[in-house]
């Protein structure tokens, strides 16, 4: 989901020191597939591979790992310990389809997540909020070309690829249309295949590479590694530790 414009200046603005110190970052993703019905008020089945959970349920899998990479990316801090809570609301009862996870990660930053399939009235219901010393912002997928930011002062502006303040979203590769048009999908994973190409050829000419936008398969077992800590959890109904999970 980070493929997408302004998430990408909403990092900057982090980077930056805009938000000032983070301290906590808000984010879910829910979805009603698992609970909404059809026109005979008979539920919609999913793909199978979607009917079957594993060690780590699939629905942390789907969704999940998502929320886990936009929290790093955004925050550049690592997950320690967690509490979680996974459970079955929709009409397929032998998977997990709603799991609610409060996070510490380094340098003390609180993090709440919450994805789930059994979320009536949400399509696709990805948002984020991130709150700072100095500032706080919030995204969502369904308005997906601005961001909301609010300072200490309790002045609110919206933020778009068009503002006198983007300097991530207003640079060309975002900007094949000129803001006001909407974004598209397969510009967002073209910039993603581009930054991908870039980390090949990096690494083709010098050993390795190093870019902030193409991962390696560590931060994939990291996000695992919580993802396995949150079923732990649910299961003991306790606190668990990501660093021995």
């Amino acid at each position: 989901m980070i493929i997408i414009r302004l998430p990408w200046e909403l990092k900057d603005w982090i980077d930056k020191g805009r938000l000032g110190r983070l301290a906590r970052i808000h984010i879910e993703m829910p979805q009603d597939g698992f609970i909404r019905l059809d026109p005979s008020d008979r539920p919609i089945p999913p793909q199978p591979w979607r009917l079957a959970d594993g060690e780590i349920p699939t629905l942390s899998l789907d969704l999940g790992v998502h929320l886990h990479h936009i929290i790093s990316f955004l925050s550049r801090e690592r997950p320690l310990e967690l509490v979680a809570t996974q459970s079955v609301h929709g009409a397929f009862r032998q998977v997990v389809d709603n799991t609610v996870c409060i996070a510490r990660y380094s340098n003390d930053l609180e993090c709440h997540l919450w994805f789930s399939k059994a979320a009536l009235g949400y399509r696709n219901g990805l948002k984020v909020r991130v709150f700072g010393e100095l500032g706080a912002a919030k995204w969502r997928q369904m308005t997906q070309e601005s961001f909301l930011y609010c300072d200490n002062r309790g002045r609110e502006s919206l933020i778009d690829r068009a503002h006198v303040d983007a300097e991530v979203a207003s640079l060309p590769r975002y900007n094949r249309f000129k803001a006001g048009h909407p974004a598209g999908f397969l510009e967002a994973l073209a910039n993603l295949y581009c930054d991908i190409a870039d980390a090949l050829v990096s690494g083709k000419q010098n050993g390795g590479y190093a870019s902030e936008y193409v991962r390696d398969a560590s931060h994939a077992v990291e996000g695992l590694v919580m993802l396995e800590a949150m079923t732990r959890s649910a299961r003991t109904h306790g606190r668990v530790d990501i660093e021995s999970a």
